[in-house]
């Protein structure tokens, strides 16, 4: 398996669009619509923090994506998908690992995400250095971990 992280390209967005409609599927059904209402929003944030946005291609194939944005003294992950028939094979460690480097060499020392208690993406964050600190008012658990720690 050939894995390969780069910048997003416009050509990208399609399934950037078809990832983020995947999760809302199986995750959170009940707030598709709502979800739906608010894509030009969701569009201007992936267009705004493109330089944030990255691809995860394994041998040609389009395989994930990361997207994370300032937020004060963080760099917070925004999402992370990773298509359903490469996970557990290194995509999702690789685009954290690309976050974290990212994110330090913009000056940020600290980050954060918040996921779904049930998500299984929880594993790999933990895995990755994260821990969890507490939840949102939705609901979510929200982990940290410094950009400083290897």
């Amino acid at each position: 398996m050939a894995l390969q992280l780069r910048q997003a390209e416009v050509a990208d967005l399609p399934a950037i669009y078809r990832g983020e409609e995947h999760y809302i599927r199986t995750w959170e059904p009940a707030h598709e619509a709502a979800w739906r209402s608010e894509l030009g929003r969701h569009l201007t944030r992936w267009v705004e923090h493109f330089n944030q946005l990255k691809i995860a291609v394994v041998d040609d194939r389009f395989a994930g994506y990361s997207l994370w944005v300032p937020d004060g003294a963080c760099a917070e992950l925004c999402t992370l998908h990773v298509d359903p028939a490469l996970r557990r094979q290194g995509v999702g460690t690789a685009l954290l690992q690309a976050y974290r480097r990212d994110a330090g060499l913009q000056g940020f020392t600290q980050l954060r995400l918040n996921v779904r208690p049930d998500n299984p993406a929880s594993y790999l964050y933990q895995r990755a250095g994260f821990v969890w600190i507490g939840l949102t008012a939705r609901g979510y658990r929200t982990y940290e971990r410094s950009t400083l720690i290897p």
